[in-house]
């Protein structure tokens, strides 16, 4: 990362990062506190987002009424109930809305106007992007009240001193940036006044990217290993040990292509080359792919204008990022199980196209690429040597792949950062205004302005003009003196000078018109005589050109006793993580736990590839089988779940084991993060190659997960191949609640601050896919914590919502056309991956998208291939998740050491809103404060994880339940439970009598535990025969009751299991054990010993203790399970 200094300011300053995309928008921030270092945090969730992965942006999409009313803005205007009232009252779909203030001069055969969505009646661009960016500032608003520990009061103190950073295509110039600001104004950002438009920055898309690289992947790798030294001389400058880096900003309308050479110590940065901006966005991909279906269903029942639209708004949505190989067939998943056509590759719903039919769609994208890039790379004296992809349309496997093949026939780098989709020009952006690295930049063009110069007969150009290709620096002035002169004194009173852009090739040049009042020196002008004997007045002035800022700054000076300088215009001042086959254009940060074996039980298909339409076929031709919720068998068996049993989960594919199930989808998971690693680091294969086996693993697992589950965690990642089955090799595993890690990345995030406040707790609530993990923590002397309450883990996570839908469903259908077992499943399916996250408000109804627009049953609330469901139907299948969350963090409140004064809620079920609206109800007015950190579906448990190793917060824990063993106790004739038992008595070789079914307590429910405190109890055993003390075997049992001192195990039998078994050889000490003399003077043995638990860490340990010459002992917890590997549910 690049090293960053404390903010200086004298007060604190928010910066909001707007990045408007063609089809995707998104929005970062910097609250910046003085003395405190700069932390740049996305947003990650906005209204009726549907990714659990916390999607980073939003469609570029509007609805407006026929008043020109904006009714639906971003994930907002998919949602079904919106667009059946759309289609009612007749409002107007606005998309690539953006494409409309393009820059006129961008080479643009390919698109006009007319390709492009109209605008709504009375609305111009600028009032859309007006009221878009109204929308996003007000996401980032409700975000940060919504993310940080008292959100509200840190808004309040931040409202009025914003800074606007507000990105743009580089091909965008004055006349585009000029309709930015004045939409700011329109949008309520800022007021129209001198220092409001102070607050507004602009930057180029390019530009912003090239930040985010630095700051995330040069500063750390690139550049730390492989110098690249920059000359702080003038253009004469020796650059031939210079390298440079170019920026490929691939989005959804323009290609930004940015050349620099650097060096990061001192950071210096200059643009070497013109910038290029291409119109070869990820939609015109898209427009391609609309009419190659055109062409092929001509003719076909599937052929309509409406089925095309749906095939093509599904093929931008998935088939498009999810395609990568033109030697495999691609789909589109358009309607239900029922839909065929054998003739035009139709089969269950899904279009099958050649690969090299959709890989043709791309290349006219690529070959923009690699022109523009030729371009630079001519342009630059000095040589690249890295290039780095990113953007949304940097999703894209296959443009990767195929740049990648392109760049290294050169011994060019070529890689993609981490969360290249959604980070990269807004997180850039905010950097740009903390870090400022580029010193100076490139003119695209020549600039100057027309005049009038004395008549030379013998001198064909008169023309003042600058040589396109200019390094500008930032504060370096470009001025031209220039003579004035009007035929009466108030025609002086103001100067006007037009700055002209000259292009070489286009005829009609772009201008930019700036204004000053000269009254002052018009009146001090004294007349002149001209040589035809006419009167006329003269002014000198100065017309200065500020380039090295992101914006054409012109500048006009004149001198009347006092220097005078006033700015002419701001180009417009008169009014600022990656797996395989996924599809998110988010770039999502998990994966779906699904995987397909064949019958040998080989694994073919995981995670995103396991959901692609091919393997739906290979799964009905070749009977392989798709195996999901599979964690849950490895769930301890007592857990409170009622509701779910062996018989609820799909079963385990025949002679694979759960264990075994684990061990492949860990190793998969470790192929994609070495694939990853090595993509989209800077000398990625070196770096993994070094650290190949000293690598640690982390590995989570829910609350309520124990001994017997941890121990095959940990024989899981022996069978995956993480580590060898060694003493070392177990000790790179480390294991960690997913509570614990969720804790760790709170306070990481830096948003849990407030929280631990005034000796008060915080409840962190991780609700994952199968369970609900709750845990409770104080800060004790800071950066240390403990737990306060025993950690909570409830079977109800959102699995168990799809699992009452489908109930739900079966229901609703029964008797209709689409009530098959077929139609449910997929409807099912469907509720999964789309209405579940969706849902927010029980008072509007919910949709399940199954069919195509004929699909329709009327009497079951059928309507163009969607079922209409009411919302209060829909949250009764949240309700048992809700109570059992509200339950678990009302149980932690009661037993808590202290007062609960915040909860967080985190994990992949935290994405659902309604869940979030309903704990916010019941916890707001219990005086709590509630939140959503950041990333909370994508980041919270893995990159807690990481955290946990590095910083190992946590202290002390609290035990769950009582630890101890079974033993005999001595016979008490006068205790009324030991008559009770009396029957059971047995005599030892003591002469002592003793009754069974005793139970020990070592360590009880609720105690605080240090990571280093012993827990001890001393036991004895009476042998006859010497060699039985070659060995002390004994049990580790826990009790699960609500008793709070357990004595007999006969008494609830069920209430305790054994956790494991602890062996020791003693056959040192039984050798030098004596002989006693017991009841009868019968012979005997008694060999003494201690049981040792110590839970302070996150797995409980277990020793046997005994004296003997030299001490020994022996560790229970087996293995220990880095890799940031999450489980998630």
């Amino acid at each position: 990362m690049l090293p960053r200094q404390p903010y200086r300011g004298l007060s604190r300053k928010l910066v909001l990062a707007f990045d408007v995309g063609t089809t995707y928008s998104g929005i970062s921030y910097c609250i910046l506190d003085p003395g405190e270092l700069p932390k740049i945090e996305p947003v990650t969730r906005y209204p009726a987002q549907e990714h659990s992965g916390g999607n980073s942006k939003i469609p570029s999409i509007l609805f407006y009424d026929s008043s020109g009313i904006a009714r639906a803005i971003g994930a907002e205007a998919r949602q079904e109930h919106i667009i059946e009232r759309a289609e009612e009252e007749g409002w107007v779909k606005l998309e690539w809305w953006k494409l409309h203030l393009r820059a006129r001069h961008l080479a643009a055969s390919h698109i006009t106007d007319n390709d492009i969505p109209s605008l709504p009646r009375g609305k111009n661009a600028v009032e859309v992007l007006g009221d878009f960016m109204q929308y996003l500032f007000r996401c980032a608003r409700t975000y940060i009240e919504e993310t940080h520990a008292s959100g509200p009061n840190l808004w309040r103190s931040v409202e009025n001193r914003i800074e606007f950073v507000l990105t743009h295509p580089n091909g965008w110039e004055g006349p585009q940036q000029k309709q930015i600001r004045l939409a700011a104004v329109l949008g309520g950002l800022i007021p129209s006044t001198e220092d409001g438009m102070a607050r507004v920055h602009l930057l180029t898309e390019g530009e912003a990217s090239l930040h985010y690289c630095v700051a995330n992947i040069l500063a750390s790798d690139t550049l730390s290993k492989t110098p690249i030294l920059v000359s702080g001389d003038d253009e004469e400058d020796d650059t031939s040990t210079s390298q440079g880096v170019v920026i490929i900003d691939a989005g959804g309308g323009t290609l930004d292509l940015s050349a620099y050479s650097m060096t990061l110590s001192p950071t210096l940065i200059e643009e070497i080359a013109a910038a290029e901006c291409r119109l070869q966005g990820s939609v015109f991909v898209t427009r391609r792919a609309h009419g190659l279906l055109q062409e092929k269903l001509s003719g076909s029942r599937f052929g309509t204008p409406e089925i095309v639209q749906q095939m093509t708004d599904i093929f931008d949505s998935t088939t498009k990022l999810r395609f990568r190989n033109p030697e495999d067939p691609s789909y589109i998943k358009f309607g239900t199980v029922r839909d065929r056509d054998p003739q035009r590759d139709i089969r269950n719903g899904q279009l099958k196209l050649n690969g090299q039919d959709v890989a043709s769609l791309f290349e006219p994208s690529i070959s923009n690429i690699i022109e523009a890039f030729e371009t630079q790379r001519k342009a630059s004296s000095t040589p690249i040597t890295s290039v780095f992809f990113v953007g949304g349309f940097a999703a894209s496997d296959w443009m990767f792949a195929k740049l990648q093949k392109y760049f290294q026939s050169f011994g060019i780098s070529f890689s993609r950062p981490d969360n290249h989709c959604n980070k990269a020009v807004a997180d850039g952006a905010v950097s740009y205004f903390i870090d400022h690295l580029v010193s100076s930049r490139v003119a695209r063009y020549a600039y100057g302005t027309e005049c009038s110069v004395p008549f030379n007969p013998f001198d064909m150009e008169h023309r003042a003009r600058q040589k396109q290709g200019t390094r500008v620096s930032e504060q370096q002035e470009f001025n031209e003196t220039f003579a004035i002169r009007r035929y009466n004194q108030a025609a002086c009173n103001n100067v006007e000078v037009g700055i002209m852009s000259y292009r070489g090739l286009l005829s009609q040049p772009e201008w930019m018109d700036t204004e000053r009042n000269t009254s002052k020196i018009a009146q001090k002008l004294t007349p002149k005589r001209s040589t035809e004997g006419s009167t006329y007045y003269a002014m000198e002035v100065k017309v200065i050109l500020l380039f090295g800022l992101t914006e054409l700054k012109a500048v006009i000076s004149w001198d009347d006793g006092v220097s005078h300088q006033f700015p002419g215009c701001w180009t417009g001042y008169l009014l600022r993580l990656r797996f395989p086959a996924q599809e998110h254009v988010g770039g999502d940060c998990k994966i779906p736990s699904i995987i397909c074996y064949d019958p040998d039980g080989d694994v073919r298909a995981v995670g995103a590839e396991a959901t692609q339409e091919y393997i739906e076929e290979e799964i009905d031709d070749n009977g392989w089988v798709k195996l999901e919720w599979w964690k849950l068998h490895l769930r301890p068996k007592t857990m409170a779940s009622s509701h779910v049993t062996d018989q609820d989960i799909p079963p385990l594919p025949p002679n694979k084991t759960a264990v075994q199930v684990l061990a492949d989808f860990m190793h998969y998971l470790h192929q994609c993060a070495e694939k990853y690693i090595e993509e989209s680091q800077a000398n990625g294969a070196d770096m993994l190659r070094s650290v190949e086996h000293t690598t640690e693993f982390v590995l989570s697992h829910p609350n309520g997960w124990e001994g017997p589950q941890q121990t095959q965690i940990r024989n899981a990642a022996i069978m995956a191949g993480l580590v060898p089955d060694t003493p070392e090799g177990r000790s790179r595993i480390h294991l960690v609640t997913e509570g614990e890690a969720s804790l760790h990345y709170c306070l990481g995030s830096g948003l849990a601050a407030d929280g631990f406040q005034d000796d008060q707790g915080v409840i962190i609530v991780d609700a994952g896919g199968g369970t609900i993990d709750v845990s409770a923590y104080h800060m004790t002397t800071a950066p240390s914590f403990e737990e306060i309450a025993p950690a909570e883990c409830r079977l109800q996570g959102s699995i168990f919502v799809s699992r009452r839908a489908r109930t739900m469903l079966q229901e609703k259908l029964r008797g209709s056309q689409f009530g098959g077992d077929d139609m449910i499943v997929h409807m099912a399916t469907i509720f999964d991956s789309t209405t579940k996250l969706r849902f927010g408000n029980e008072n509007d109804p919910a949709y399940v998208k199954f069919g195509t627009i004929k699909d329709k049953d009327i009497n079951f609330n059928i309507r163009s291939g969607q079922l209409k469901l009411m919302g209060s139907d829909v949250a009764t299948l949240f309700e048992p998740s809700a109570e059992a969350i509200i339950e678990a963090i009302e149980e932690q409140r009661h037993v808590a050491t202290k007062t609960i004064s915040t909860v967080f809620l985190v994990g992949g079920f935290a994405a659902s809103e309604w869940l979030f609206i309903r704990l916010q109800n019941h916890l707001r007015p219990l005086d709590l404060n509630f939140c959503r950190p950041d990333s909370h579906t994508g980041k919270a448990v893995a990159d807690g994880a990481i955290a946990f190793f590095l910083d190992h917060r946590v202290s002390a824990r609290v035990s769950k339940f009582t630890y101890g063993t079974r033993c005999a106790t001595q016979f008490d004739r006068n205790d009324p439970q030991h008559k009770l038992r009396a029957s059971m008595a047995v005599p030892r070789p003591s002469g002592r009598t003793v009754l069974p079914n005793a139970f020990s307590a070592i360590l009880t429910k609720g105690t605080a535990v240090s990571e280093t405190k012993e827990f001890r109890k001393d036991f004895i055993t009476e042998v006859v025969d010497r060699s039985s003390c070659d060995m002390i075997a004994t049990e580790i049992v826990c009790y699960r009751g609500d008793s709070p001192n357990p004595r007999w195990t006969d008494s609830e039998p069920g209430m305790f299991s054994t956790l494991c078994n602890v062996h020791a050889d003693t056959s040192k000490v039984a050798s030098t054990i004596s002989p006693r003399r017991g009841y009868a003077g019968l012979q005997f043995y008694r060999q003494e010993f201690s049981i040792v638990l110590m839970f302070g860490l996150t797995e409980l340990q277990a020793q046997l203790s005994w004296k003997e010459d030299v001490s020994a002992s022996c560790d229970l917890a087996g293995a220990i399970l880095m890799h940031a590997q999450c489980l998630g549910d």
